[in-house]
């Protein structure tokens, strides 16, 4: 069966930076890994749904279709895992409307049973930084506060998904110009994990 890492940050973080960086990387290094984004593959389901979102429109969508499409998705990335690596970028958890949702709540971390979980961090002034930057997402308007409080908050969801699975959790920082670094210390984490 295939290994599975979920690699998690909050909004601005750089997690797809990163991941792409990772691409490259085990690309170069001959490992074999598959790098697949949760809310792509949601968004995918919606669309067969006939429900048409832009990506950040999901989280304002009803909570219990938004609960059918996650699980559909965590399925969906078992499949395609079969004898691969699989890298998972998604997050810890959503802000919606009625409150912050869990992004792997218990039904997918049994579905995706990792291996490994990962949060990216970098400090709040440099996440918002990012986002205002970044002209092709809708995000939030949120404070340094409030990006500080989504770190922990994240620090805390992770704490109880690897009590739920078993599997360790690593942080790994992202911080400006570094993002060959990370992707870097991640491939030997999935190189010490045997793939």
């Amino acid at each position: 069966m295939a290994k599975v890492i979920v690699v998690t940050g909050i909004a601005g973080v750089g997690k797809t930076t990163v991941l792409n960086e990772l691409r490259n990387l085990a690309s170069e290094a001959k490992v074999r890994l598959n790098v697949v984004n949760f809310g792509t593959v949601m968004n995918e389901i919606l669309r067969d749904l006939g429900k048409e979102l832009h990506r950040d429109d999901m989280r304002r969508q009803d909570i219990d279709l938004q609960r059918k499409v996650q699980d559909l998705a965590a399925s969906e990335i078992v499949n395609r895992a079969q004898e691969h690596l699989v890298v998972v970028d998604t997050h810890m958890f959503i802000r919606t409307a009625t409150g912050l949702w869990a992004g792997l709540p218990n039904h997918v971390l049994q579905r995706l049973s990792p291996n490994l979980l990962i949060l990216v961090e970098t400090s709040p002034a440099e996440i918002l930084g990012r986002r205002r930057s970044d002209r092709s997402r809708e995000r939030d308007q949120i404070t340094e506060e409030e990006v500080a409080f989504d770190i922990a908050w994240s620090r805390s969801t992770a704490s109880a998904c690897a009590l739920v699975t078993g599997c360790p959790v690593r942080i790994i920082r992202n911080d400006p110009g570094m993002a060959r670094q990370a992707a870097q210390e991640l491939l030997q984490l999935i190189r010490d994990l045997g793939a």
